[in-house]
């Protein structure tokens, strides 16, 4: 799909253009080769499965931001992709070549070339890299909130709670709350509230 069609849909649907994508693919090595293509917010299912945890999580930044399921193009892949189709809405898919997806006798993103993921999600990049879309966190921000070392790990409990967040260290919540649009004064207020 080229991204003039991506937009045309985006706004038939009601979905602002003006964050990043966030990016669904299914475990470590392929969350590594996305980031080094230039996606910034990925998100990964933890493998051939996806725990619901996670499908909450995605349900949240959903209300946010497009999601773009890049996932491994054989069967654990497409019950994953059957799965989020039907629990998240706008959302876009892209289909790897399995023929280039195929090395070692093993099937998958991680094991693709990585120009060829570049190729693959080249619109999506190109939109990610020209979006005006300021983070909503620095990282001396989330210093400033206390919800990263020593005694963070209770600020950070209730984040996760609050918004559905599938992880626990402090690296990876700041991403989520990034995910989630959440800005320094949206944390602190949440927070103060009980």
């Amino acid at each position: 799909m080229e991204l003039s069609e991506i937009e045309i849909e985006n706004k038939e649907n009601g979905i602002s253009m003006d964050r990043r994508y966030l990016y669904v693919c299914e475990g470590n090595t392929d969350e590594d080769k996305l980031k080094k293509t230039g996606c910034l917010f990925v998100i990964k299912t933890g493998g051939k499965y996806i725990r619901s945890e996670i499908i909450k999580f995605l349900k949240r930044a959903n209300e946010v931001r497009t999601v773009v399921l890049v996932l491994d193009p054989d069967g654990p892949g497409r019950l994953i992709e059957e799965k989020l189709t039907k629990s998240l809405s706008n959302l876009l898919v892209v289909h790897a070549d399995k023929k280039k997806a195929i090395k070692n006798d093993k099937v998958g993103i991680a094991e693709m070339e990585l120009k060829d993921v570049k190729e693959l999600l080249r619109p999506f990049i190109r939109h990610d890299l020209t979006v005006d879309e300021n983070l909503s966190l620095e990282d001396e921000d989330f210093f400033d909130l206390g919800l990263c070392g020593a005694g963070s790990r209770e600020k950070r409990d209730k984040l996760i709670r609050k918004y559905d967040i599938p992880y626990l260290s402090s690296k990876n919540v700041e991403d989520c709350l990034m995910m989630l649009g959440r800005s320094k004064e949206d944390i602190k207020a949440d927070l103060n509230n009980d």
